[in-house]
């Protein structure tokens, strides 16, 4: 298409990716997109319900970019596996990164890019943002964690590439994020704006290992909303030329396009404004910017990039070059021509999952099982309900807790705790386990919430004898050292608790080998 047909509007509402509210296409939603043209659409767990309702959701929102500017829409979804897992009907709910590398079936990255990618394409989806390419080496890291699939970087870079061809292969286009890397960061970028003081010479080889690993293979690539302050030492990657149009675009030679994180976040909005963000985005050498947040910041945040477009603050070469690769992917895509059928589920890809997450559950140190025949004399167990570790998570599906299911499996006694338990929970559980001697005791992030830590040591400090599980991040084991035994599952979901008991229970082996070198308890 020449863009030359397109108006200044329609050019600038291709440089957005909206989200919405519902799980159908409301007239208001119809009325906004197309008064502001916004051509290009993100999907959130809220939007995606049974798998015949996305697909007519998908079909709905090409109508109107039709309507729009004639061109088809990216329609996009955060579908990582794990914690960040949008689609569950009509899609296959596969175990985290970390999980995946910790299983050693390292072979079966592309074959699981290639489920997605067919998955998402019979949901109308074209567009994946993953994978994650962030080597997570920050054991304190409060957002990347099990989404990463290691902390050696070169096993990120073959795993990360593997899955970008799988994905693109099956015709959905793969976002490789958060560049130029987010693994090293004790601050989560939605709450806040991280900074790291790396030389370049430690970034090259580690933190862009992956991504320019995937260069030559990935179609697009999502920029981190953190400074680096050996490449612009003054503002975050995504707002930065000499980070995407001088680093990324010149010296790596990146082809293809560039996606902004979410502008709503607070790394953006509490330092620069949204607005503010999204021009200096584009001005930076991004293509596309990611935006939920509400009408009323949708329409403020165009409105801004239209006004300095008309005044030249950007310039028409920006916001053309921009348009023109947006248009030549969609062209590569096909997007107007998607005819793959949705299906509720896929059992041959839910086998696979299946297999991944039992050789995924990892025995870090000791060696019990737990026998279901006397276990009610002597076992108590405890944990906190599965929750929302930030705010890229879903709001995780799960039938009941780990301590409640433990309980039914192996007939014994339990208490549900809170993430950060306070001294006064931490004595009544003290008091409850007064006659068991065995505990186990699954944590969910207990590195980053004290509570849970301080109800471990008082635990130990009465005798128990203590079998520790984390339902997130291995990472817990270093502030559990006294465990009798520890198991990471790396991550709070039906499929890993159910797992991990028949492991205990000697159901299934441990085969998982953790993925991190740099651990030792």
């Amino acid at each position: 298409m020449n863009i030359s047909n397109l108006t200044l509007e329609q050019k600038v509402g291709q440089l957005f990716l909206v989200a919405l509210n519902g799980t159908t296409l409301s007239d208001e939603y119809k009325q906004h997109y197309k008064r502001y043209n916004l051509g290009n659409y993100i999907y959130f767990a809220q939007n995606l319900t049974d798998y015949k309702s996305i697909r007519q959701l998908s079909d709905s929102l090409q109508e109107v970019a039709k309507e729009i500017s004639g061109i088809p829409a990216f329609i996009s979804v955060d579908q990582e596996g794990g914690m960040v897992t949008r689609a569950y009907s009509g899609a296959t709910h596969f175990p985290s990164n970390m999980a995946i590398t910790a299983s050693g079936m390292a072979d079966s990255v592309g074959k699981i890019g290639k489920m997605v990618g067919y998955e998402l394409k019979g949901l109308g989806i074209n567009l994946n943002h993953a994978p994650v390419l962030d080597v997570n080496n920050n054991g304190n890291n409060p957002v990347i964690g099990i989404r990463s699939y290691a902390d050696d970087p070169a096993v990120v870079a073959k795993m990360g590439v593997e899955y970008i061809n799988g994905l693109q292969s099956n015709g959905v286009v793969a976002n490789a994020k958060h560049f130029p890397g987010h693994g090293d960061t004790n601050v989560d970028s939605h709450l806040a704006l991280p900074s790291i003081d790396h030389d370049f010479d430690r970034l090259n080889t580690i933190e862009l290992v992956p991504f320019k690993a995937a260069l030559q293979d990935v179609d697009s690539i999502m920029t981190a909303h953190i400074i680096f302050k050996t490449i612009d030492p003054t503002v975050p990657a995504t707002l930065s030329p000499k980070v995407i149009t001088e680093f990324l675009r010149e010296k790596l030679g990146y082809e293809g396009l560039v996606l902004t994180d979410c502008m709503s976040m607070n790394a953006i909005k509490d330092f620069y404004t949204s607005e503010k963000g999204c021009v200096m985005a584009i001005n930076a050498g991004a293509d596309i910017i990611c935006l939920n947040g509400t009408i009323d910041v949708q329409t403020k945040c165009y409105t801004a990039v239209l006004e300095a477009a008309r005044s030249g603050e950007i310039p028409m070469e920006k916001i053309d070059t921009a348009v023109q690769r947006i248009i030549k992917y969609k062209a590569k895509y096909n997007l107007a021509a998607i005819n793959t059928p949705p299906q509720e589920s896929y059992p041959p890809h839910n086998a696979l999952a299946d297999e991944i997450s039992a050789k995924s559950i990892t025995l870090i140190k000791g060696n019990r099982t737990i026998a279901q025949d006397n276990a009610s004399e002597h076992i108590f167990v405890i944990s906190p309900p599965p929750s929302k570790a930030n705010i890229a998570d879903d709001t995780i599906v799960t039938q009941h807790t780990f301590c409640k299911k433990a309980a039914e499996k192996f007939g014994c006694n339990y208490a549900e705790i809170t993430i950060d338990p306070t001294d006064t929970e931490i004595a009544d559980i003290i008091a409850k386990t007064e006659n068991h001697q065995i505990i186990l005791y699954a944590t969910y992030n207990a590195i980053l919430n004290p509570g849970q830590v301080n109800l471990f040591n008082a635990l130990k400090k009465a005798g128990k004898q203590i079998t520790t599980v984390s339902l997130r991040v291995p990472y817990d084991a270093l502030a559990l050292k006294d465990a009798d035994c520890y198991i990471a599952a790396y991550e709070y979901t039906n499929r890993a608790v159910t797992n991990t008991l028949l492991a205990l229970a000697g159901k299934i082996p441990f085969v998982g080998k953790l993925p991190l070198q740099h651990f030792e308890v």
